[in-house]
C-alpha cells in the first residue's frame, strides 16, 4: 500500500541564519526530516550579529535572493527592506499566495515578514511562534522601558493581534513571553514551547571531551566552569568572575572558560580585569566567538555551565551535552532545569554574587561521571528540536511521524 504524501510545511521568518542555531533554523531542519519543508526568509543577516562575528565565521552580511536547498529543506530568500530589525518584501506575500501548504509556521512575527503569510488566501493551518521577552529591554532605564512598552503596543502589538486572529495555535518560548503577550493573543491560549537545540550538533561524546580537555590543558581532576555568549554588560559576566574568584581558593582544580569575546569595550574591560588579577589570570581562559562544532566540544570539555543573568540559546545547547547548568530563577529561564540537571539561584541583588556562588558550589559535589552526564543528556532531550518539531506537526493535526 502506498504511503500518504508527506505534509507540506512552510516556515517563514524575517531573518534566517543557519549558523545562529536559533529556533527557526533548528525547527526548519527537523521539520524537513518529517515533512516536505520550505523556508521563506529575507536576504539579510540578523543585526544581532556584528560584522566582527560574521567575519570570524566567514558569513556575508547579505545572502543571495534566490531559492536553494540547504540542510534538506528548500530556502527561498527575497530582497527585503529593513527598518530597526524588521524586514518586508511584497514579493514574499505574492509567492506564498501562489502556493499550497498544509502548515505555515510563522516564526517571530515581530520581524514583520511572517505577516506576509497572514495576508494570503491559503487555507493552511497557521502556527505562530513568539520569543519576545523583557530581557531585550532589561538594560534600559524604567522610563525608557515604559516608552518601549507603549511603542510596542501601537506597532508590533497590532501586528501580533492580526497574526493571531488567523493562527490556529500560538506559542511563546518563555513564561515571560506568554505573560507579556497576553493582551495580543486574539483569544488564543499560548502554551509554552521552549527554545530547542539540535541534537545532531549538541550531544555528549567522551572522546570529544577527552580530546578538547587535553588541547585546553586541563587535568583529569580539574572542574571546568564555562560561560558562552557575547560579552555584554547586561549578561553580568563580571559577577561570574567575582563568584569564581571567591570559590577558587577552596577548590584548587577549579577552572573558568569564557567564550564569545570580541572587540567591544565590555570585552576589553573584562579581559583586562582577568589579566590584572593573580587568581583569575592563572585559572581563566578566554576564547572568541566560535561555531557550533567547537562550541559543542567546549561544552563537552566543561563540567558546569553558568549564565549569570540573560537567557540564551546556548543554555539549551549546553544542556543537550548533559552539562550541569547554573541559572537565575526567573521567568526567562526558570522553566528549563529538571531534577538532576542543575541548580537555580536567586538574582534579587543585582550586584551580589553570593547566591550564584552557592549554586555553583552545590554542583561541585557529585554527578561528574560519564554515566551521570549521559543521564542528564537524556533528561534534557525534551528540549531537542526533533521532539519540538514533532509536537508542532501533531498540533497541526498532521500526525506524529515515525522515528
Amino acid at each position: 500500500m502506498a504511503l500518504p504524501p508527506a505534509p507540506k510545511v512552510l516556515l517563514i521568518s524575517g531573518y534566517f541564519d543557519w549558523f545562529s542555531g536559533y529556533q527557526e533554523t533548528v525547527l526548519a531542519k527537523w521539520l524537513g526530516r518529517y515533512a516536505s519543508t520550505e523556508v521563506v526568509a529575507g536576504d539579510r543577516v540578523s543585526p544581532l550579529f556584528s560584522d566582527e562575528h560574521l567575519s570570524r565565521l566567514e558569513v556575508p552580511r547579505r545572502y543571495a535572493a534566490r531559492r536553494s536547498v540547504q540542510n534538506g529543506v528548500a530556502v527561498t530568500r527575497f530582497a527585503t527592506s529593513e527598518v530597526r530589525s524588521m524586514v518586508w518584501s511584497a514579493k514574499a506575500r505574492k509567492y506564498i499566495n501562489s502556493r499550497e501548504y498544509d502548515l505555515i509556521v510563522q516564526a517571530m512575527p515581530g520581524q514583520i515578514l511572517p505577516l506576509a503569510a497572514t495576508l494570503t488566501r491559503n487555507r493552511s493551518v497557521r502556527i505562530a511562534l513568539y520569543g519576545d521577552n523583557s530581557a531585550m529591554w532589561s538594560h534600559l532605564s524604567r522610563p525608557e522601558r515604559l516608552l518601549k512598552g507603549v511603542a510596542f503596543s501601537f506597532s508590533k502589538g497590532i501586528v501580533y493581534a492580526l497574526v493571531n486572529c488567523r493562527a490556529q495555535r500560538v506559542y511563546g518560548f518563555t513564561p515571560n513571553t506568554v505573560s507579556r503577550l497576553r493582551a495580543f493573543r486574539a483569544g488564543k491560549q499560548m502554551p509554552l514551547l521552549p527554545l530547542a537545540f539540535d541534537p545532531e550538533e549538541f550531544y555528549f561524546d567522551e572522546g570529544i571531551r577527552d580530546a578538547r580537555r587535553l588541547a585546553l590543558g586541563y587535568d583529569e581532576a580539574d572542574t571546568v566552569i564555562v560561560a558562552a555568549g557575547k560579552f555584554q554588560q547586561k549578561k553580568r559576566l563580571d559577577l561570574l568572575a567575582t563568584a569564581f574568584k571567591n570559590l577558587a581558593p577552596a577548590h584548587p582544580g577549579l577552572r573558568l572558560l569564557l567564550t564569545g569575546t570580541d572587540e567591544s569595550a565590555e570585552s576589553r574591560e573584562l579581559v583586562e580585569r582577568i589579566s590584572e588579577d593573580s587568581i583569575l589570570r592563572d585559572r581563566v581562559a578566554v576564547l572568541g566567538f566560535v561555531g557550533a562544532i567547537e562550541l559543542n566540544a567546549l561544552f563537552n570539555a566543561a563540567d558546569i555551565g553558568v549564565w549569570p543573568r540573560m537567557p540564551a540559546i546556548t543554555i539549551q545547547q549546553a544542556m543537550g551535552t548533559g552539562l550541569k547548568v547554573v541559572l537565575p530563577e526567573n521567568a526567562w529561564v526558570g522553566h528549563l532545569i529538571r531534577v538532576g540537571s542543575g541548580a537555580y539561584f536567586n538574582e534579587a541583588h543585582d550586584n551580589d554574587s553570593v547566591a550564584m556562588e552557592r549554586a555553583i558550589a552545590s554542583q561541585l559535589i557529585g554527578g561528574s561521571t560519564t554515566v551521570d552526564r549521559r543521564e542528564r543528556a537524556r533528561t534534557n532531550s525534551w528540549l531537542g528540536a526533533d521532539q519540538v518539531a514533532r509536537s508542532l506537526l501533531d498540533a497541526a493535526g498532521l500526525g506524529s511521524p515515525p522515528s
